[in-house]
């Protein structure tokens, strides 16, 4: 048997990107950081991990540290002829090119010596490269020997709705996908090879950048092998497949490219404010836009958690349930903005409370104006079906919504410093002197991590204060910023400088 070279994660890399896997074994000093957001990402996979071994029930687990592939492979084949019929975490190595893999669940067809292979994910369907994960460990177990019958993966069922304690039974699905695996196996083969070849090699691979940079997930080396690009490129204005041709062609610059090549519609636009550093006005579809309001006028924004394993009666995988909204609210044009609050600050369903304070503080007249209303949307009609008795009030808010988003999104006001991005983040500081860097919650995902750790139990109740101010200064910046842009919306059109597009 040789020294085992390539993991199944070190494959998956390796299959987007042959260099960022050389940088993964010999530049540690490139190594990313286990940010906050990572690591729970570890702890849902595990926790998903541990219901998935309850839905098999009777089992072993092979307990070696990650590190002691071989001590794994042992304990493995000691479960085997010990008569063990569902193995966690079984591990082996291919013989011939030292590929080593740990499958989650390695269950014997009964009365058999065949396996089915199981891996989990905690995802609601099968993706592309999770075929590609399981090509892999199917090309390694059946390499070391082992009767391979069929190849599963279990993914979270996102029908299911918890009621009482979690059933793994109802909670995953099993999705097999052995002829998508089978038919893998020459390109699996190939590639091992390929990538033991290039990690052979002392010196770093020399490989463009490009679309692979992306998919299936953003390359941890990007910060790294992009340090040449500049800050707006071709990479943002068209498709990343498309945007490879043309860099191939005509650099990542936007300044070279040819008028024949050059987008339309709002990356169009986007290009051209670029080029010539002016801000794009278009009063009329803004005075139009203005012409809608009515007061008084609410900006409005919720918070929300997406638990992958549902914490609450009454709601399915990744359900996101909103647990705080801020509310600035102006009675007439000009009048000083009233900021008002719902934080759910204990650990249980925050659902109805929410509901009956929306409702309170968003009255019954005027709009209601948010940032991207299919969002807010979207909440409001999860929170009307789960919770009937305010299904006419809250139906009666969505009434009532407009969406600030829209004269940004639609290039009716675009600054070249957007960089053909119209999210609120890039629109404030384009327009004003705000921004969110000096927040300590400074996006929506690390809201939603960090409220989700006090939801679980896993925040210190010393730290909790501090959560409540972070979480308030973040929410109510979204809505104070809403207030600011609708301003800098009235102030353009009134502007004798403004440039009509």
């Amino acid at each position: 048997m040789t020294e085992h070279t390539i993991s199944k994660s070190q494959y998956i890399k390796g299959l987007q990107c042959g260099k960022a896997l050389w940088l993964y074994r010999h530049r540690k000093d490139l190594a990313p950081e286990i940010t906050p957001e990572k690591q729970a990402l570890f702890d849902t996979g595990h926790e998903i991990g541990e219901l998935a071994m309850r839905y098999f029930g009777e089992g072993v687990e092979v307990t070696s540290e990650y590190w002691d592939v071989i001590g794994a492979v042992e304990a493995t084949e000691q479960y085997i002829k010990a008569g063990h019929d569902t193995i966690f975490e079984a591990t082996a190595v291919h013989p011939v090119n030292g590929c080593y893999s740990r499958i989650d669940i390695l269950k014997r067809v009964e009365g058999s010596d065949e396996w089915d292979l199981i891996e989990v994910k905690s995802s609601t369907q099968v993706k592309d490269y999770h075929i590609d994960d399981m090509s892999f460990q199917y090309h390694v177990f059946y390499g070391a020997g082992y009767r391979i019958r069929k190849c599963f993966m279990m993914v979270i069922n996102n029908e299911y709705v918890r009621n009482g304690e979690i059933d793994p039974q109802q909670l995953f699905r099993l999705e097999e996908i052995s002829g998508h695996v089978f038919a893998k196996q020459g390109e699996v083969d190939a590639v091992a090879g390929q990538l033991g070849y290039i990690l052979e090699r002392k010196a770093e691979p020399e490989m463009s950048i490009g679309a692979r940079c992306f998919k299936p997930f953003e390359c941890d080396y990007k910060p790294y092998c992009w340090a040449h690009a500049p800050k707006y490129s071709v990479y943002d204005v068209f498709q990343k497949p498309r945007a490879e041709e043309i860099a191939k062609r005509y650099g990542l610059d936007i300044e070279g490219l040819p008028d024949h090549i050059r987008p339309g519609g709002a990356k169009g636009l986007d290009v051209e404010s670029y080029l010539n550093g002016e801000t794009i006005v278009d009063r009329a579809n803004i005075a139009a836009f203005l012409g809608k309001i009515r007061y008084p006028l609410y900006f409005l924004d919720y918070e929300t958690m997406m638990p992958a394993i549902p914490i609450f009666d009454g709601t399915r995988p990744f359900q996101q349930i909103p647990f705080q909204f801020s509310v600035h609210v102006q009675h007439s044009p000009g009048a000083e903005l009233e900021h008002h609050e719902y934080l759910h600050k204990e650990r249980t369903d925050p659902r109805q409370s929410f509901a009956e304070r929306l409702i309170e503080l968003c009255g019954s007249e005027g709009t209601v104006l948010v940032y991207n209303q299919a969002f807010e949307i979207a909440r409001n009609n999860e929170l009307a079906r789960d919770l009937p008795e305010y299904a006419v009030a809250i139906q009666a808010i969505n009434a009532r919504v407009l969406d600030l988003l829209v004269p940004f999104k639609s290039r009716w006001l675009y600054h070249p410093n957007q960089n053909s991005s119209a999210s609120i983040k890039a629109v404030l500081p384009a327009f004003t002197d705000l921004s969110y860097d000096d927040l300590e919650i400074g996006h929506g995902g690390e809201a939603m991590r960090q409220y989700g750790a006090f939801m679980s139990g896993d925040l210190n109740e010393s730290l909790w204060p501090d959560l409540w101010n972070d979480l308030t200064e973040y929410c109510k910046q979204d809505t104070y910023a809403m207030a600011v842009l609708l301003d800098v919306l009235r102030k353009k059109i009134n502007s004798e400088s403004a440039t009509n597009s």
